[in-house]
């Protein structure tokens, strides 16, 4: 198959699987109390014997990425993300 046909041929809309469940299935999120139940118990459920991933999105960056598909803010001023940090700081706390 040639590169213009292999183009033509995947050059459709497609989901982008940056979250899951994916964005059309959101719903209403629970209470916090619902929350915060749900998060520890699934830590405490597989955090011993598997381990967790947990990724942490910082929305700052200098310059955009082509690819891109998050919540960003493009800026150089480094200044901003201070109380963005000090709020997801606050909010990992509330965890522990």
């Amino acid at each position: 198959m040639t590169t213009t046909r292999l183009a033509e041929k995947y050059n459709l809309p497609v989901p982008r699987y940056t979250s899951y469940p994916t964005a059309p299935f959101w719903k209403e999120g629970p209470d916090l109390s619902a929350w915060e139940r749900d998060v520890t118990g699934r830590f405490a459920a597989v955090n011993r014997g598997q381990g967790i991933s947990l990724y942490v999105h910082l929305p700052f960056c200098e310059s955009l990425c082509i690819y891109c598909g998050c919540n960003k803010k493009i800026t150089t001023n480094h200044r901003v993300e201070e109380e963005y940090l000090q709020v997801l700081f606050r909010e990992w706390d509330s965890y522990t």
